[in-house]
Order: structure tokens, then C-alpha cells, then sequence
């Protein structure tokens, strides 16, 4: 069915999919999502299983159309309707497209269902329909070669959607679900050259977000998780390396910024979290997905900004200060928490060095800076290997800069000094090591986050409205944040 055909028919479509909403909504007064008592969304999820496909390409067909109600009709009839059901029209929640946004909810709450014990295929066919959805520039020969109806849509149109609106929770629920279930559409956004248009606004959100008192943890843990994901392909990672990007007023740190790379900017943002998080919310979640990414990205970090180097070589410290305090103070819980979070670190700035020690300088300068951090670390057994392979590298260049001899050098005296001693610098006086690769994968019990943030999201629409004193699974929402928090 075409919804704009005209005024009437929008109406009429939009009030079916209210009342899908409404049908639907028997889950908002579960406390226990496992006992899945939804009569109504049990019956599309089984008995209309084998039309998931249908359904998710015209749900999806909707959004990326994102089409307005067509002119009202000035018939008596028409007239007459809307003196008696004007009550819309009075109410405070005003939306541009309402079929393409209760499409939106709809297609969130069928692909984020649990599956079922005994038949664990009764939810799976709208994960399934997700991840068998094609760009509709695929090749002719793909589609007659394919067993089963391929339904195309346009990644170009719904990637323009998720860069210039993932503000918006909803969208940026439904990037995640096609990111992770979709693997066309995952190297869609990949293999695309304007990396910016879509990481340049996660990383302001995650910025601006992780201001005290304005954070929704569960905005920023998905952000996060989409850039965890794009971070494990390192060609996007090489990528992000090369993109300058200017002027990011938003940065509001000192000093600002007036050009760095993407993928500087992303380390930036990435350790402004880590240091929030360890010093407000200690959340294990944001500070371990935090280091994950920056573990990606390590081997093709390359032309560290100065900001950048100084900032890793910074926190590094910081975090061995309290560690210390802890060790001495015997808080072991803690201690170990910082521990892991030291090697880590320790692990990334090895992995930069190993890989691009050529092109990082700056890291290097920054290291002969601080280069007694590392001393109460010689010893421990965890550290050691580690902390040998930098001492090595600083050796190597405070021999050169001694040798020079300089008086008072100036800091780009050094630098040139430091791109001289590269070219006869060898990985060999390296302790071997492996780098670490981290790969997102979603947990079974997922579901307990993503029906309570979506039916929350729903509710925050206000266009029908449900007793918040029986809405039982927003409680786990509101739950779920105060206790992150």
C-alpha cells in the first residue's frame, strides 16, 4: 500500500501502524521480559514469520522516503471528519513524518525481540530479514543467481539518514541493528571515502554527552559499540588516519584544534571518556569499549598530532600515580582495575611504536619527556616486557639527542633529531609481542537493554499514551541508567 497517495490514505496508514504499536505494547507492563506473555507480537513474530522479509524492506522503504502527509482534502466529508477527530491536532507533539517514525519504532521493537526456547527461529526471521537486505545497486547476475526474493533498498539514501541524523536515538538504535546484522550494508559504510560525514558527529555526541549530569549512558554505550565495530577493519582505520578534518568548534578543550586527523580526534574523544569515567561513573563498560577501539586503531595510528601523544603519554601517567596509591593503600578490587587499564595502555603505545615508529615522532618526543614513568614498572611481571620495549626506544633517541649536544634544544631541534635517529632505528631490539584485536559480539541477553530503551523512546514521543505506573519494563530503563550513574 502507498501511503501518500492522498491525505485520507496516510491517515488511515498511520493509524495501522499505531495500533501495531498499541497491540505491541502488552510488553510495557512485563517486569520480566523472559515470560514473552505478548499475545499480539507473538502471533506477527510466528504465524506472519514467513512475510519478515516483506515487511522489514516496506518498514525500511517508509523511513528512507521519510515522505510528509500529502495536502489535506477540502471535501464536506473530509471537513466534517476532522471537526469531530480533531483531537490531534491539538496536542503538543507535532511530527513532519509520522509513517516513517512509527515505522522506525515498529522495526526496532520486532528486530530486537528475545528468541524463544523451544523454537529459537520464531524471532530470528527479522534479524534474518535485516541481514538479507540488498543495495539495489547490486548487480543483476547476484540477483539471478540468488535462491530466494532479494529485497532492495538504497544504502546510499539510509546512510545519508544515519550521518545527518544519529542525534536521534531511534536512528541511531536502527545504524547498530543494520551494522551488526548486515554485512553488505556494514561494507557499504566501510569502503565509503567521506568517513568523516558519520564519525565526526558519534564523536561529538560521545563528547558532549559525557558532560556531569547530561549523560544517557545508553546513547553513548551504543555509539560506542558502532565505532568498536568499524574499528576492527583496518582499512577504515588507515583510513581515518589520513582524513584532516578542521575547526571543530565543539572540541573545547585546550588548546584547540585548529586541524587534526579523524582518526586524532577519535583518540582524543576516546581518552577524555576513559578519564571521565575512571574519575565520575566507573563504568567498566565505556572505559574497556574505550581501550578496544584505541587497541584497533594502534597499528595504523600514524603522524600523531603533538595534542595527541602528549594526552596517551599524560594518562598513562596519571593512572600509574593511582595505581601506586592503590597498591600502597592494599584497595586490590581497584588496583587491579587500573593494573588492566596500564597494560592496555602500555599495549596500544607498543603496537603504535612496533608498527609506525617511523611516522610517530611526536609519540617518541613524548616519551623522552616522561620517560621515569616507567621505572616503578620494571619489575612487575605484567608490565616488564612492555615497559623493556619502550625503555629500548627511549635509549635509542636520548642517545642521538645527546650526541648531538645541543644547548637547550627547542622542540622541533628534537623532533628533526628524532626523524634522523628513525631511519636507523630496528624492530629487532623489540620483545616480540602479538597484537591484541578486539571484535564486537552481542550478547544473548541483549534484549533486556534494547526493549526497555526502546519502549522508553516510544513513550518519549507522547503521541499515545500509556500509564507510566504500569509501564513495568521502562522501570528497567530508568533502573539501568541510575545505576550506571
Amino acid at each position: 500500500m502507498d501511503p501518500s497517495v492522498n491525505y485520507s490514505t496516510y491517515e488511515f496508514y498511520t493509524e495501522i501502524l499505531n495500533t501495531f504499536l498499541v497491540l505491541f505494547s502488552t510488553q510495557l507492563r512485563q517486569s520480566n521480559l523472559k515470560q514473552q506473555l505478548n499475545y499480539f507480537l507473538n502471533i506477527l513474530l510466528t504465524k506472519f514469520g514467513k512475510r519478515a522479509e516483506t515487511m522489514v524492506a516496506r518498514l525500511l522503504e517508509n523511513i528512507i522516503e521519510q515522505r510528509p502527509p500529502p495536502p489535506q482534502s477540502s471535501s464536506v466529508m473530509h471537513t466534517a471528519y476532522n471537526y469531530f477527530f480533531a483531537a490531534r491536532a491539538n496536542t503538543s507533539y507535532v511530527d513532519a513524518s509520522p509513517v516513517a517514525d512509527r515505522s522506525l519504532l515498529i522495526l526496532l521493537l520486532l528486530g530486537s525481540q528475545p528468541a524463544k526456547n523451544d523454537n529459537s527461529e520464531w524471532t530470528k526471521s527479522y534479524r534474518l530479514a535485516i541481514a538479507n537486505l540488498s543495495d539495489h545497486h547490486v548487480i543483476s547476475s547476484d540477483i539471478d543467481g540468488c535462491d530466494r526474493k532479494m529485497h532492495l533498498i538504497s544504502f546510499k539514501n539510509l546512510f545519508q539518514i544515519f550521518s545527518k541524523s544519529l542525534h536521534s536515538e531511534e536512528k541511531m538504535l536502527l545504524f547498530y541493528l543494520i551494522l551488526v546484522e548486515n554485512e553488505a550494508f556494514r561494507v557499504y559504510v566501510l569502503s565509503r571515502i567521506d568517513q568523516e560525514t558519520i564519525f565526526l558527529p558519534m564523536l561529538k555526541l560521545i563528547y558532549e554527552s559525557m558532560e556531569a549530569g547530561k549523560t544517557r549512558y545508553s546513547q553513548v554505550y551504543i555509539l560506542m559499540v558502532i565505532i568498536l565495530i568499524l574499528s576492527q577493519d583496518d582499512v577504515n582505520n588507515e583510513a581515518i588516519q589520513k582524513i584532516i578534518v578542521h575547526n571543530t568548534t565543539w572540541f573545547t578543550e585546550r588548546p584547540l584544534l585548529k586541524s587534526i586527523s579523524l582518526g586524532g580526534l577519535m583518540t582524543l574523544v576516546l581518552i577524555r571518556v576513559l578519564q571521565l569515567n575512571l574519575s565520575h561513573q566507573k563504568d567498566i563498560y565505556l572505559h574497556t569499549t574505550s581501550l578496544a577501539i584505541l587497541m584497533n586503531m594502534s597499528n595504523t595510528m600514524s603522524d600523531m598530532h603533538a595534542n595527541v601523544a602528549q594526552r596517551f603519554i599524560s594518562l598513562f601517567e596519571l593512572l600509574a600515580r593511582r595505581y601506586i596509591k592503590l597498591t600502597e593503600k592494599q584497595t586490590m578490587p581497584d588496583a587491579i582495575v587500573y593494573e588492566d587499564i596500564l597494560v592496555l595502555l602500555l599495549e596500544i603505545i607498543n603496537s603504535t611504536l612496533s608498527h609506525r615508529l617511523k611516522h610517530n615522532s611526536q609519540l617518541v618526543y613524548a616519551l623522552l619527556q616522561k620517560r621515569e614513568i616507567f621505572n616503578p614498572f620494571q619489575n612487575h611481571p605484567r608490565f616488564s616486557d612492555l615497559v623493556t620495549n619502550l625503555e629500548q626506544i627511549i635509549y635509542h633517541f636520548n642517545t642521538r639527542v645527546s650526541e648531538a649536544n645541543l644547548r637547550a634544544p627547542s622542540s622541533n631541534e628534537v623532533l628533526k633529531l628524532i626523524e634522523q635517529a628513525s631511519r636507523t632505528w630496528s624492530n629487532q631490539k623489540l620483545i616480540s609481542l602479538q597484537t591484541l584485536k578486539f571484535h564486537y559480539k552481542e550478547e544473548q541477553d541483549s534484549y533486556e537493554f534494547f526493549i526497555p530503551y526502546i519502549w522508553a523512546l516510544v513513550q518519549r514521543r507522547s503521541f499515545i499514551y500509556w500509564s507510566e505506573e504500569k509501564c513495568h519494563i521502562i522501570d528497567n530503563y530508568h533502573l539501568m541508567n541510575e545505576e550506571t550513574e
